[in-house]
């Protein structure tokens, strides 16, 4: 048995996961001078989504920095390309020179024929059309795409599926699920040869890949000598047999700058650092592979030790029937049903109400909410009994936004900013939860 020390504790774990793959050697010393849009500066194309900008005008490479005789624009989109007479001897990079990134959503669609590529961010400028640093895996393998590799560093980081820990020693450690990755691939999470959409996420050391609205993998690095918190994007041409890869539809939100060192809240193997309502309720939760599962009987709520105030709380829950639950945040003042807090609500077809409960400060839509109830903003997308659900709630400030499998359900303004507990109740329905994870808003060092 293995330990790693994460500031919610120590954790224990069985297994140590550690992949490497070779890496090219050759280069190709070619220089490509870099110009502006001709009619905008990088990056000022502003998506039709809220905070997004284009990056790719879809007209040329203004703004991309390549080898010219393997990259070009057709019909819309970035190509990739090599055939056996214009062969890549070393994995080649297309470079964004429009900016880095630090933390951010990045979301493109891409189409590979054949061969390997990816999407590296968080890298850094090798030059020479080389870079070293994060990568979202492309290529036409299912169970394999939407992986996370570190390109000429620490090789094969987190497979499809997994949740994995990196600590500061730099070793791997797989602490649950995000998906089953034969699940994935039955589901079509990857449509080979066709266009397929990512989203990458990374705030702090925490990182996320999401293709075509499955999650693939999650991960916090804390191996500080090693990781990248802030770097270049680039799109990746593997040496090799002749290959072809397409990219369109390129944005990016740049989110806050600064982020704390993500913290698990649940180790994936027993509660330490979650105490109860009332000691009664012992007899209620267990944890079985990985996972925090409930009774759902009698009533009550696990708690948080610790005090949270600005975060974005990220967790995977599931029913496994029908009833009533929530996550409760801000919780202030004694023990007692139900506590001074905002509820996100948990009840089976009703997750993304917002309850204010015991008149907790905050301003809500008024126009969606009757009495304590704030509805959601949009019909339910939430998935069948049995099936896994997303939930990620930001508390900055004094805004409030509760996303549902990554659409914004709900959002609420002047909230009380007050340090509180965060607390899973339990009013009924028998559920289950895993892949807590707490990344601290550090309002004052922005």
């Amino acid at each position: 048995m293995n330990q790693i020390s994460l500031s919610g504790g120590i954790v224990t774990y069985s297994r140590i996961e550690k992949f490497r793959r070779p890496l090219a050697v050759a280069m190709v010393a070619v220089l490509c001078a870099t110009s502006a849009y001709a009619e905008d500066k990088p990056g000022s194309e502003v998506d039709s989504a809220p905070g997004f900008v284009r990056i790719f005008n879809g007209r040329d490479l203004s703004g991309w920095d390549g080898d010219p005789r393997l990259w070009s624009v057709e019909d819309g989109a970035i190509h990739g390309r090599t055939t056996i007479g214009k062969l890549a001897i070393r994995n080649t990079f297309l470079i964004w020179r429009g900016g880095r990134l630090k933390n951010f959503v990045l979301k493109l669609k891409f189409r590979i024929q054949n061969g390997n590529s990816g999407i590296q961010y968080r890298s850094k400028d090798l030059g020479n059309w080389r870079v070293s640093g994060y990568q979202a895996e492309v290529c036409n393998q299912q169970g394999k795409v939407g992986f996370l590799y570190d390109e000429r560093g620490r090789g094969w980081m987190a497979k499809v599926g997994e949740f994995m820990v990196v600590d500061k020693d730099g070793k791997k450690y797989v602490v649950g699920k995000v998906a089953d990755s034969d699940a994935l691939v039955k589901a079509g999470y990857y449509k080979k040869k066709d266009w397929n959409e990512y989203t990458i996420i990374a705030r702090g050391n925490h990182l996320v890949h999401i293709l075509n609205g499955y999650q693939t993998v999650e991960m916090v690095d804390n191996d500080m000598k090693n990781r990248r918190m802030e770097g270049v994007l680039a799109l990746q041409i593997h040496f090799g047999l002749p290959m072809t890869v397409e990219f369109k539809d390129i944005r990016i939100k740049h989110l806050p700058d600064y982020f704390g060192e993500a913290e698990l809240l649940f180790n994936g193997e027993n509660l330490d650092g979650w105490a109860f309502s009332d000691d009664s309720l012992k007899e209620t939760w267990n944890v079985k592979d990985d996972v925090m599962v409930n009774k759902g009987k009698p009533t009550g709520y696990i708690r948080t030790i610790s005090d949270y105030t600005n975060y974005v709380l990220r967790l995977q829950f599931r029913h496994v029937t029908e009833g009533n639950s929530g996550v409760l945040l801000r919780t202030v003042g004694e023990d007692k049903i139900w506590p001074r807090c905002i509820e996100a609500q948990g009840l089976y077809g009703n997750v993304g109400d917002i309850f204010n409960i015991d008149n907790f400060p905050m301003k809500v839509e008024p126009e969606r909410t009757r009495g304590r109830r704030t509805l959601k903003m949009h019909d339910s997308n939430e998935k069948p009994i049995g099936k896994w659900n997303r939930y990620e709630i930001s508390l900055d400030g004094t805004d409030l936004e509760i996303k549902v499998n990554n659409l914004v359900q709900n959002t609420a303004t002047e909230c009380w900013e007050t340090p509180g507990k965060i607390c899973i109740q339990f009013e009924g329905a028998q559920m289950e939860y895993r892949n807590i994870v707490l990344i601290p808003i550090i309002r004052e060092k922005r």
